[in-house]
C-alpha cells in the first residue's frame, strides 16, 4: 500500500523489502573460436545449469532471474536462448546503437535471430561504440563486457582457457570478473572438463583479490552456498534487528529529543525548526533521485527500489541522529546541572536538602535512563546505518543509469544489514532501456553536476554551522572558567579586605558560600559543554565538510570541461561515488568511536 506520495506506508512492511532478483551476466566466444565445438551440446549443457540455479534460487523464494548479455553471436546467443526457453527476462547490453551492431550479424538467419531476442529483450542499453579509428570496435566489445560485469551478480563464461587473444574477449571478462570478487561458472565449450565455478568465497579466509591462476575453484554443486549469500536476509541476529527497524518504521521520540536543536538555538546557530519536533514526511526528500532514462520500466523500478527507500532512510538518519545528539548534550547538562544541586546544598536550609537530594537523584536516574534507552534502541548505529543506507541508494540511483550497479563497492565498510539492502536495491534497479546518445549523456551530466552542487551547498552551510557552534562552545566555556578564576581572585581579595575592614566580616559566610558555589558550578558547565564539543565533534565535521567540498568543486571543474562521452562520464560518476562513500566512511569511522556513554 501506498501514500499519497508513492512511498510504502510503514505499517506495510515487506513493501520495503526489494523484490528479490538475481542477475546473471554472460560472456563467451563467438563462433570462430568456438570452432568444432557441437553447439547443440552446449546448449543442453547450459540449459541444464540454467535449470540447476533456477532449482537452487527456489529455494530462497520467490525471485526474479535476469540474464545480462551483449548479444554477440555465439556464446552470448546460445546462453540467451536457453534462459529465454526458462522464461527468465533478459538485459541487452549493445557495443553500438542497435542499427549499427545488427552489422555485426550476417544477412538472413543470424540477424533475424539477433533481432527476434532483442525484440523479447526487457531492457536494451545502448552503447556509444564507434568502429572508425584503431581500436574503436575493441574498445566497444570490452565496453559492452564490463557493464556486463557491472550489472551481475554471477558470470556465466563459455571460455576455453587459453589466454586473451584481443582486447575485449571472454578471457579479458573473466580475468576482470575473478579480480572484482564476482562468481564465475566456466563453462569448456569442447566439454574437456566439467562446468568450473571461480569464487574466492569458496575460501575460508578472505585472501584478498585473486587472478585467474589463484582463485578457488570448486563444484558447480557449490551454488547453492553462493546463492544463499547473494539472496538471503542477513541472519546475524543483530543486522537481522536492524533491518526489521528500517522496514517497521522510525521512533516517535524525536518530538521530546530537543536538547540538540534548542542547543543551536541557543548557541544563535540557527532557529528551531518544525521538522525538530518530528513533523516531517518520508516522501518530502523523494525528488532527491531524478532519471534521465525517460522509459517507463525503469522510472516505476526506480520509484520501488530507490526513491521511498532513499526518503526513508535519509528521514531516520535526521530522526536518529537528534535522538542520539539530545541525548548526549541532555545527559552532559544534567551532570553540571547534578553538581549545581550538590553545592547549593551550602546555601539551602536544612528543611530543604531532603528536596534537593532527591532531585540530585532523579537527576542522575534521568542521565541513567537516557543512556539505557539510547544503547538498548541503537540510536547511535541507526543514525549511521540510516545514513549510510540514503547516501549509497542516491549514489547508486545515479551510476545505474550509466549501467553500473556498483554490486561489489556497496559492501565495502558498511554494516552488513546496509549492504544487502544496497545491493537489493541495485538489482531490482537494473538495467535502463536506453541509447546512450549526446542528449541522454548531457542529461546524466547535468544529473551529476546537481547532485555535486547540492552536496557543496550542503558541506558549505553544515561546515558554518559546526564551526560556528564549535567556536561559540569553546568562547562560552573560556568565559565561564574566566568567570570561575575572578571568582577566585575576589575571595583572595575578600579575605584580605575583610582583615582591613572588619566590618565585610558579617557578610563572609554568604560571599564564601556563594564564591564556593560558582567556583564548582561554572567549571561543571564548562566541562559540560567542552564534553558536547568533543562528543560531537564539531570541528571535525567542519574539517572534513571542508576538505570534502574542495575536492568536490575540483571535480566539477573537470566535468564542466570535459569533452562529453560515456567512458570518461562513467569514470567521474564513480568518481563522485568513492569521494562521497570515502567521506562517509571517514565519517562513520569518527562517529563510530562516539557511542552514548555516561558523562565522566
Amino acid at each position: 500500500m501506498n501514500d499519497e506520495t508513492g512511498t510504502p506506508r510503514g505499517d506495510d512492511a515487506e513493501a520495503w523489502l526489494p523484490q528479490r532478483t538475481l542477475r546473471i551476466g554472460v560472456t563467451g566466444h563467438r563462433p570462430a573460436r568456438l570452432g568444432s565445438s557441437d553447439l547443440d551440446k552446449l546448449h543442453v549443457e547450459v540449459s541444464r545449469i540454467l535449470a540447476e540455479i533456477c532449482s537452487l534460487v527456489s529455494l530462497h523464494g520467490p525471485t526474479e532471474i535476469r540474464l545480462v548479455s551483449p548479444l554477440a553471436e555465439g556464446a552470448d546467443s546460445i546462453v540467451a536462448d536457453a534462459a529465454l526457453e526458462r522464461g527468465w527476462a533478459l538485459d541487452a547490453v549493445l557495443p553500438f546503437f542497435r542499427d549499427d551492431y545488427a552489422q555485426d550479424f550476417a544477412p538472413g538467419q543470424a540477424r533475424d535471430a539477433h533481432l527476434r531476442r532483442l525484440a523479447q529483450a526487457a531492457a536494451v542499453f545502448e552503447l556509444p561504440g564507434e568502429r572508425s579509428g584503431e581500436g574503436g570496435e575493441a574498445a566497444a566489445y570490452e565496453r559492452a563486457g564490463r557493464i556486463t560485469l557491472a550489472q551481475s551478480d554471477l558470470l556465466l563464461a563459455i571460455w576455453d582457457s587459453e589466454p586473451m587473444r584481443g582486447r575485449g574477449g571472454a578471457a579479458q571478462i573473466v580475468a576482470e570478473a575473478v579480480l572484482q570478487g564476482i562468481p564465475v561458472i566456466h563453462v569448456d565449450p569442447a566439454d574437456k572438463h566439467p562446468p568450473v565455478l571461480l569464487w574466492d568465497g569458496l575460501e575460508e579466509i578472505d585472501l584478498g583479490q585473486q587472478t585467474i591462476d589463484t582463485v578457488a575453484r570448486g563444484d558447480v554443486d557449490k551454488l547453492g552456498a553462493l546463492l544463499g549469500q547473494l539472496l538471503d536476509l542477513p541472519v546475524e541476529k543483530q543486522e537481522a534487528a536492524m533491518l526489521e527497524r528500517f522496514r517497521s518504521g522510525a521512533t516517535g521520540w524525536q518530538r521530546l529529543a530537543l536538547a540538540y536543536p534548542l542547543l543551536l538555538a541557543v548557541a544563535g546557530v540557527r532557529r528551531l525548526r518544525r521538522t525538530d519536533f518530528g513533523w516531517t514526511k518520508p516522501g518530502d526528500t523523494g525528488a532527491a533521485i531524478p532519471t534521465c532514462t525517460g522509459t517507463q520500466d525503469f522510472a516505476d523500478r526506480l520509484d520501488r527500489a530507490a526513491r521511498p527507500s532513499f526518503a526513508r532512510a535519509d528521514a531516520a538518519a535526521t530522526r536518529f541522529a537528534q535522538l542520539f545528539r539530545s541525548g548526549y548534550v541532555t545527559n552532559f547538562m544534567l551532570a553540571a546541572f547534578a553538581v549545581l544541586l550538590s553545592m547549593l546544598g551550602l546555601a539551602m536550609p536544612a528543611w530543604a536538602k531532603p528536596e534537593l537530594i532527591v532531585l540530585e537523584v532523579l537527576t542522575i536516574a534521568t542521565i541513567l535512563l537516557v543512556t539505557r534507552m539510547g544503547n538498548k534502541a541503537g540510536w547511535h548505529r541507526l543514525w549511521l546505518d540510516n545514513r549510510a543506507l540514503a547516501e549509497r541508494l542516491r549514489c547508486v540511483a545515479l551510476s545505474a543509469q550509466l549501467g553500473d550497479l556498483d554490486l561489489r563497492g556497496a559492501g565495502e565498510q558498511a554494516a552488513l544489514w546496509v549492504a544487502w539492502y544496497t545491493r537489493a536495491s541495485a538489482r531490482l534497479l537494473g538495467l535502463p532501456s536506453i541509447r546512450a546518445d549526446r542528449a541522454y549523456l548531457e542529461c546524466v551530466r547535468s544529473e551529476l553536476r546537481q547532485l555535486i552542487q547540492g552536496q557543496i551547498a550542503y558541506l558549505n552551510a553544515e561546515a558554518r554551522r559546526m564551526h560556528l557552534l564549535d567556536h561559540r562552545l569553546h568562547l562560552t566555556g573560556t568565559i565561564l572558567f574566566a568567570i570561575t578564576a575572578l571568582a577566585c581572585v575576589s575571595m583572595l581579595i575578600f579575605k584580605g579586605a575583610y582583615e582591613l575592614v572588619p566590618a565585610l566580616y558579617a557578610i563572609q559566610y554568604p560571599f564564601s558560600i556563594g564564591v564556593t558555589i560558582v567556583s564548582a558550578a561554572l567549571p561543571a558547565i564548562g566541562a559540560a559543554i567542552y564534553g558536547i564539543r568533543m562528543q560531537g565533534d564539531f570541528a571535525g565535521i567542519a574539517a572534513r565538510g571542508e576538505a570534502l567540498r574542495h575536492d568536490l568543486e575540483t571535480l566539477a571543474g573537470v566535468i564542466d570541461a570535459d569533452t562529453l562521452s560515456f567512458d570518461t562520464l562513467l569514470r567521474r560518476a564513480r568518481r563522485v561515488t568513492d569521494l562521497l562513500a570515502g567521506d562517509l566512511a571517514s565519517w562513520l569511522r569518527a562517529y563510530h568511536a562516539r557511542p552514548l556513554t555516561l558523562p565522566g
